[in-house]
């Protein structure tokens, strides 16, 4: 199968790498019951224009079936972007060494099951799959990475910024150590367009958005709080108040911004990070084909107009964080 369509294309940084505006997230792939109808949503997307993919060893089987789909893709090869397994996935939340979650050891054998699982030779894009701010000075993630990249095991390298800590990000992005970040940004996590999107414009880092649709897709409109509190799991400790919260502000924002303006909220959600020419991409999980139809379509108007972008940011900034209710920090 090859490609019959393509979508926009960015810059990724200075990486000189050209992707398409959105990109496969395959965070929700072991999800899907039959494997065969994941590597159809791949190729489908492929065939469409999306020409990144974005993955993690963390994403149980999703390397394994992105494999299957490119054995069958004849194609440009796809830009795979992974992660590397932190040695304790279960916390993303509470500051640890960093030798607690990476260690040149770990993050070399991370990455050579990456590469079998892939069944490819070289990973374009790697990230650290957490951070803290307190790690920027520690030599040994950058200088593993170097190896790495010196050993052609993989291209580029960067950080995929844990939940809504993109500020921890600045010190490495200032000083230029990575060719790339992964963020939260949208509707409500607008934050990063004070301090961390235009730094990442002036150095050239690269900048890959998660999250558009935020929690388990709940700024397309179409999850109640009794699907939030029995299915997203960042929500498993929350209360209802909570969550009703949540979704009186997406309706707000469908009724202030979305509606008057002609738009579905999904589609506002997708145009919203695009609308920086920081962003290059957005990572967005398509394993159903109206899924992939929508969210192309979204990305192909283009950016909101400059107002609509300085009234979200202005009237709709919400700073909230779910992640909190997935464990219990650690005793002080």
């Amino acid at each position: 199968m090859t490609a019959r369509s393509t979508l926009p294309c960015r810059s990724l940084g200075a990486t000189g790498v050209s992707v398409s505006t959105v990109a496969f997230g395959a965070m929700r792939l072991s999800e899907i019951p039959r494997p065969r109808d994941v590597v159809r949503a791949l190729l489908n997307a492929w065939g469409n224009g999306v020409t990144i993919v974005d993955t993690a060893r963390n994403y149980q089987g999703s390397e394994r079936i992105i494999a299957r789909a490119l054995a069958e893709w004849s194609g440009p090869r796809p830009f795979l972007c992974t992660k590397v397994k932190p040695l304790d996935p279960t916390n993303f939340r509470f500051y640890v060494p960093l030798p607690d979650q990476f260690t040149p050891a770990s993050m070399r054998a991370s990455v050579e099951l990456s590469l079998r699982e892939l069944a490819v030779d070289c990973i374009d894009l790697l990230y650290l799959h957490q951070w803290y701010a307190l790690w920027t000075h520690r030599p040994e993630w950058l200088d593993t990475f170097q190896a790495l990249r010196a050993e052609g095991k993989i291209r580029f390298f960067g950080i995929s910024a844990q939940d809504h800590e993109h500020d921890a990000l600045l010190q490495i992005v200032d000083a230029g150590l990575v060719d790339a970040v992964q963020i939260v940004f949208n509707l409500f996590e607008s934050r990063p367009l004070v301090s961390l999107l235009p730094l990442c414009a002036e150095r050239g880092v690269g900048v890959v958005a998660r999250c558009a649709l935020d929690h388990s897709g709940a700024l397309t409109g179409t999850r109640d709080a009794d699907w939030l509190l029995a299915r997203d799991f960042k929500l498993q400790h929350a209360s209802r108040r909570v969550v009703e919260e949540y979704l009186a502000r997406i309706r707000a924002l469908d009724d202030d911004v979305a509606r008057p303006a002609g738009l579905s909220l999904t589609e506002l959600a997708i145009r919203f990070p695009l609308s920086h020419p920081a962003v290059a991409t957005v990572a967005l999980s398509m394993q159903e084909d109206g899924f992939l139809r929508s969210n192309l379509a979204a990305a192909a108007r283009g950016p909101l107009p400059p107002e609509m972008m300085t009234r979200i940011a202005r009237e709709h900034v919400w700073v909230k964080n779910f992640y909190y209710y997935t464990k219990s920090p650690p005793a002080l």
